[in-house]
């Protein structure tokens, strides 16, 4: 589904959904700005509160390795 974001200048695209522990819903979403700026968009669902975090693709990578450590997983090739 794509829509704008609050601002109106970004093109919101949702990517994938899933229900994590103690009823959280985890959304990722790609945000496309005007400007050309791409950024990847975390949206966690606790009740009635959101948060939403808009990640560069550097500080994904940081996010998706340190994941991965904290589950004792080797980092992806």
């Amino acid at each position: 589904m794509e829509t704008q974001d609050e601002s109106g200048s970004a093109t919101v695209t949702d990517i994938a959904r899933t229900t994590a522990p103690w009823g959280r819903e985890l959304v990722v979403q790609a945000l496309a700005y005007d400007s050309g700026m791409r950024l990847a968009r975390l949206r966690i669902r606790e009740g009635h509160r959101f948060t939403m975090l808009d990640l560069d693709a550097a500080t994904v990578e940081w996010l998706a390795a340190a994941l991965r450590q904290a589950l004792g997983q080797a980092t992806a090739e």
